[in-house]
């Protein structure tokens, strides 16, 4: 079982109007954003995270971002209508290309009559981040209609998300992350609404002593509130496999355990740790969270 994002790299747009400009360059001293426009003029970018609208370049793993552009003016207006292209490129340590698309706007053949104009796109923020990469979003918007564009920039760069505390001994990974099911989203924040189904992932897991080819991990989930009390117990998620073990490829692919709060009254903050260890070494990995749990009348 895989679970992905719903908006990992997936960009979006919407549609307003126009009117003239010559250029004009803009930087944002805070971001480090650049825009230029050339007959095509965006007084106003403004980038929300997670739905709310955050001025900053760093994203946390896993956080959905929209960069919008609003009142775009200079586009050429024929019988009422403007006919404008936007394409967008984000690339990593300034050679490779992570997301690509030429013309988000290509089905909007016959131009729009939507006043104001503004576009926008979003993507996740689900790229790699453990070796310090840097990346660069790059959107242009043009006119079919004249030789008007405009050009954006944005660098930014993707850290761990704080939630939860890992700590780990030999035992590498890719990305870890607690998302909610029920919404269909990564959890940053460590209040959760006890009917949400949980899950903790582990991406890209390897690291394992082998015994004839074979990984023999053990990965445990241990929940309890702060008076003691046992939410959950899994002494290992893996039993199946415990005596035959895994090919290691397989363990690159995914782990996870599901868990939620909706049938335990609790004493909030409840502790979460989980546990992977190497059965044929000493090596192992903690993630550890703590989660306040709210329930609801229904």
């Amino acid at each position: 079982m895989k679970f992905t994002f719903p908006f990992a790299a997936i960009l979006l747009f919407l549609i307003s109007t126009s009117c003239e400009f010559n250029q004009s360059v803009k930087k944002d001293l805070a971001t480090g954003a650049y825009s230029r426009g050339d007959g095509i003029n965006c007084d106003e970018v403004s980038i929300n995270i997670n739905e709310e609208l955050d001025n900053r370049n760093e994203f946390i793993f896993g956080e959905g971002v929209v960069i919008y552009f609003n009142d775009i003016q200079g586009l050429k207006k024929i019988e009422g209508k403007t006919y404008p292209g936007m394409s967008i490129y984000i690339i990593k340590n300034e050679k490779d290309t992570v997301v690509s698309n030429a013309n988000l706007l290509e089905e909007v053949k016959d131009g729009t009559d939507l006043s104001p104009l503004q576009l926008h796109a979003k993507f996740g923020a689900i790229f790699p981040y453990k070796n310090d990469e840097e990346y660069k979003l790059f959107v242009e918007i043009w006119d079919e209609k004249s030789d008007g564009k405009f050009n954006y920039e944005l660098p930014f760069t993707i850290k761990e998300n704080e939630l939860l505390e890992i700590n780990s001994k030999g035992i590498k990974y890719s990305q870890i992350y607690l998302w909610n099911e029920s919404l269909k989203s990564p959890v940053f924040k460590n209040h959760i609404d006890s009917r949400s189904e949980l899950i903790l992932i582990l991406d890209g897991i390897e690291g394992f002593d082998l015994n004839q080819g074979r990984a023999f991990p053990t990965f445990s989930i241990d929940i309890t509130d702060n008076s003691g009390n046992k939410i959950l117990f899994t002494p290992n998620l893996l039993f199946e496999n415990e005596d035959i073990g895994f090919n290691p490829d397989n363990l690159k692919k995914q782990l996870y355990a599901k868990f939620n709060f909706s049938s335990s009254q609790v004493d909030n903050p409840c502790k979460v740790v989980a546990k992977l260890k190497d059965q044929n070494s000493n090596k192992e990995l903690i993630v550890e969270t703590e989660l306040i749990v709210e329930h609801h009348n229904e």
